[in-house]
């Protein structure tokens, strides 16, 4: 009986110390690699610029049937090149995106290689030209030809000759144009380049995600995705012109064809959501905003005094609230109680909205609490049937009953309280919101705030 009290304590008190030390704050993860390391590193980057692959079978645009958008090659085109999708692009990559990689790059060899379709429209070719006279590190690649998400033998070849690489191991990274990485990137990536680790990736498991409205990032938050297609980097090898393990697998299933490193020790990319995205994109209309925004809800809001330290260039920009805080309309600034008579709120504003409930502390909405009903108007000129409108809010999990429209507040909180978002069709207005609970026990309401977005 005393070993096995003894025994008992001991394993207490290992209990104990590993809680605290996975409470205890820990120093900055990325220690910086002295700038004689980094001169002897070589790192290549490769950008997709919008390349214009139809028929491939790797993009929601190119596929058929469900999974896919169904489009044919002119529809695809024009997609591709649209306005909406490559203005966010064009703008994030080469304001956003290079300017943070300059900051990163700075005591490393790197080569960024951009690739892109001769059919992209010229002034995104100008863009780039640009781009590439600004930062010498910048190099563009003009090809007919399919473009994988690593860079060509050949590229790495040029790369290597460029700053006279000889023999050993290269970190070979892919950047998506809609993406940015931390300053931290390659200090964080440069201790895993080396020759035990050739054929290795690397998958940087923790960054920051947040949602484009208009020039503001909102609803910023941390976010972990490990094996995403932000940032990985593979240990490729290099000797005398020859280039070795530069096949990119499939991001989500890396570690299975290649032993792979998660680092999540510090946010290592900045992930933006917005309309133009390919993953965004099915074969009909479908809400952005409900299904953007509950993607990235899972982990808590991101620190912006580390987003102004890793992410300089966006931090100005960054937001943790799901919209903007001088468009925001607070309803009844007092506490309210939501019974089964529903609370009204007139809402005459166009488009989508994040409505932010916000409880006392201690109290916890339960799963299918507080639900909220809502009507709505369509404008002259939309385009929609009742019934399309009713297949519309019903991909974000909205119901439709005589007319009006339903749904629950979900019960999970993101740290700013409980988040609703709505988004109605083109030419369709929501109005006059109403919260009301289904069960027989009265919920204090502390604020309702909506967004419009």
């Amino acid at each position: 009986m005393n070993a096995l009290s003894t025994l008992r304590r001991r394993a207490l008190g290992v209990a104990r110390r590993a809680r605290q030390a996975i409470r205890r704050p820990e120093s900055p993860a990325a220690t910086a690699v002295s700038s004689e390391a980094a001169s002897k590193i070589l790192f290549v980057g490769h950008t997709r610029f919008s390349v214009h692959q139809f028929g491939s079978r790797y993009f929601n645009a190119t596929r058929d049937g469900d999974a896919g958008a169904g489009f044919s090659e002119d529809q695809y085109t024009q997609w591709l090149y649209s306005d909406e999708r490559m203005d966010p692009r064009t703008e994030i990559f080469t304001q956003l995106s290079l300017p943070q990689l300059a900051q990163a790059a700075e005591d490393f060899h790197v080569v960024h290689y951009v690739s892109y379709s001769p059919s992209l429209p010229e002034r995104h070719k100008k863009a780039l030209r640009q781009a590439a006279r600004t930062y010498d590190f910048v190099e563009l690649n003009e090809t007919k030809k399919t473009v994988s998400s690593t860079p060509t033998k050949s590229l790495i070849r040029k790369a290597a000759q460029k700053h006279h690489f000889t023999s050993g191991p290269i970190g070979v990274y892919r950047l998506d144009d809609d993406d940015v990485l931390s300053v931290n990137y390659f200090h964080l990536m440069a201790p895993y380049v080396r020759r035990s680790h050739i054929g290795w990736w690397v998958s940087q498991g923790l960054g920051i995600a947040a949602v484009r409205f208009g020039e503001d990032f909102v609803y910023a938050r941390d976010y972990y995705y490990p094996k995403s297609a932000f940032g990985p980097l593979c240990i490729a090898g290099y000797d005398q012109g020859e280039v070795s393990h530069t096949q990119a697998p499939k991001h989500t299933v890396m570690d299975h064809t290649n032993p792979t490193i998660l680092d999540s020790r510090e946010p290592a990319y900045f992930h933006i959501r917005h309309r133009g995205q390919d993953s965004t994109l099915g074969g009909k209309p479908t809400p952005f905003y409900p299904e953007a925004m509950m993607r990235i809800r899972s982990e808590g809001p991101a620190d912006l005094d580390q987003v102004r330290t890793l992410f300089p260039v966006v931090a100005d920009r960054m937001r943790l609230t799901p919209g903007r805080d001088e468009d925001a309309v607070t309803f009844d600034p007092g506490s309210v109680t939501a019974t089964s008579e529903p609370v009204s709120y007139l809402w005459e504003k166009p488009g989508a909205l994040a409505l932010r409930v916000e409880l006392p502390d201690r109290v916890k909405l339960k799963q299918r609490q507080l639900k909220v009903s809502f009507s709505t108007t369509q404008d002259a000129a939309c385009q929609y049937s009742k019934e399309q409108e009713q297949e519309f809010f019903a991909a974000a999990k909205v119901a439709s009953d005589d007319g009006d429209y339903s749904t629950w507040v979900p019960h999970q909180s993101t740290g700013l309280g409980h988040i609703l978002f709505l988004e109605p069709p083109q030419g369709v207005r929501i109005t006059n919101l109403r919260l009301h609970t289904d069960q027989h026990e009265p919920l204090t309401i502390q604020r309702v705030t909506a967004y419009p977005l």
